[in-house]
């Protein structure tokens, strides 16, 4: 527990009644409420208060997304005061356990895995995460992160249900920028990477209508957060064909990811998700060491043989697995093949000139 700030949390203990501008009476939530429970996720956070969603530990293990999608299924909402919230998230130790990764390559997959084990509670793609990635300024401002409201309420994500669980965030694919700060927040901190290798990264992304729209609108961002780690040289220039973009996300992504390992290194591990489905059974339970963990071997062969291994993760009503990945990268590499070699001369020329980059396709 954090020391509470003197005063802030008996003003803020109890619940509050207070008009709306429409003149209707609107109900608060209490510190008790947000620090002993995660049933209260907090959606976004400004200096006017916060939305938060209820979900009980059924809607989290559903949720591939906990953002404003959750709003259309129903669940009950509340506002919070920022007292209150500020006070709950100063009970409260910074989460510690996170999954960090470049984009479609497994993410959900191993958070739903890693769920299943008694001793951990999975959140997947939190909007505050999301929010600060989005509003953080560029490296070098004097505003930094860590300032900002939805960052002060991380603690409430390190939330569980039961004593001795602990929380594993799965972050979105862009907020691998913040990765470095973000662990550094937490007093012991340990994450997991998860990547595909550039070939097939490309082959992937170009695989899907979907993934294809999102890194076109992802670009320009992820060209500003690339000119910060490499410089606005000639690579800049060079970006013209869908291939070379998609081959720019991975890089954007894998130096995101990169620049917290060097930091961390004793606190990450790094998976290549198709190396994970070759062997999963003995990736997991490197995924659960890490973590702090080490079920039995009988546990682990159960999961990677259950039904979390046969469905498409983020809708598991869609039957996905290791050969259909192997079918869809292997349909993308025929019909996008040209688009795929340009994405990887752009990659290794971009290596001439940065040694780093020629670290990572390494």
């Amino acid at each position: 527990m954090r020391p509470q700030r003197a005063g802030l949390k008996d003003a803020a203990r109890h619940l509050h009644t207070h008009p709306d501008p429409g003149g209707r009476a609107r109900v608060t939530l209490a510190v008790d409420e947000l620090v002993h429970s995660p049933a209260w996720l907090p959606l976004d956070v400004s200096g006017a208060g916060a939305t938060l969603v209820h979900l009980d530990e059924a809607a989290y293990r559903r949720a591939s997304f906990l953002d404003r999608r959750l709003l259309a299924g129903g669940c009950p909402q509340r506002r919070c005061a920022p007292a209150i919230l500020e006070a709950a998230a100063a009970e409260l130790a910074p989460p510690t356990h996170f999954i960090f990764h470049t984009g479609h390559v497994g993410s959900t997959l191993i958070s739903r895995l890693i769920g299943e084990h008694a001793g951990f509670f999975s959140l997947r793609e939190p909007e505050l995460l999301r929010t600060i990635a989005v509003q953080a300024p560029p490296s070098g401002t004097a505003t930094a992160p860590q300032q900002a409201p939805e960052f002060r309420a991380l603690p409430l994500l390190g939330r569980s249900w039961r004593s001795g669980q602990r929380a594993v965030i799965k972050a979105t694919s862009f907020v691998s920028e913040l990765a470095e700060v973000i662990l550094g927040a937490a007093p012991r901190p340990a994450a997991i990477l998860v990547f595909a290798g550039a070939h097939q990264y490309l082959r992937g992304i170009l695989a899907g209508p979907n993934s294809r729209t999102e890194t076109r609108q992802l670009a320009a961002a992820r060209v500003q957060r690339l000119v910060r780690r490499l410089g606005d040289g000639a690579w800049r220039g060079a970006l013209r064909s869908e291939g070379e973009y998609v081959a720019m996300s991975w890089l954007c992504e894998m130096a995101a990811l990169q620049q917290a390992a060097v930091r961390f290194e004793r606190e990450v591990l790094w998976v290549d998700f198709d190396a994970f489905l070759r062997t999963p059974a003995a990736a997991l339970q490197g995924i659960f060491r890490a973590l702090g963990a080490s079920p039995p071997v009988q546990e682990i062969e159960s999961l990677v043989s259950g039904p979390l291994m046969l469905q498409y993760s983020k809708a598991p009503e869609h039957a996905y697995d290791a050969a259909l990945r192997r079918a869809v990268l292997a349909s993308a590499e025929r019909e996008h093949g040209a688009e795929i070699r340009r994405g990887l001369d752009w990659l290794h020329e971009v290596a001439r000139q940065h040694p780093q980059v020629g670290e990572l396709l390494a």
